[in-house]
């Protein structure tokens, strides 16, 4: 993709789905493995809170939670979007 935008100049078309879906599935993927790892934290978090034995406020937690909901929305968006260049085009890259 990149060899073929600096020899002829001109951006890649829009809507391509082999220009587009490797780097959308890394992406997808990268974004629902952080969303389960804030998750887990965040657990882990709670657990420890309610032990006494760190001392984080509610705010934090909240936040870390909000944070795993986002990344879990975006990811899973994309890994939609995917399917669908996948059944629309019908082919892989």
């Amino acid at each position: 993709m990149l060899q073929k935008f600096h020899k002829s100049a001109e951006p890649p078309e829009v809507g391509k789905a082999r220009e587009y879906i490797p780097a959308t599935c890394v992406t997808a993927a990268v974004f629902a493995k952080l969303a389960k790892h804030l998750a887990i934290l965040a657990s882990f978090t709670i657990l420890g809170e309610s032990t006494g034995r760190i001392a984080v406020g509610r705010l934090a937690i909240f936040i870390l939670v909000v944070l795993a909901a986002l990344l879990h929305t975006i990811g899973r968006s994309l890994h939609l979007r995917v399917r669908k260049q996948i059944a629309t085009t019908g082919n892989l890259p």
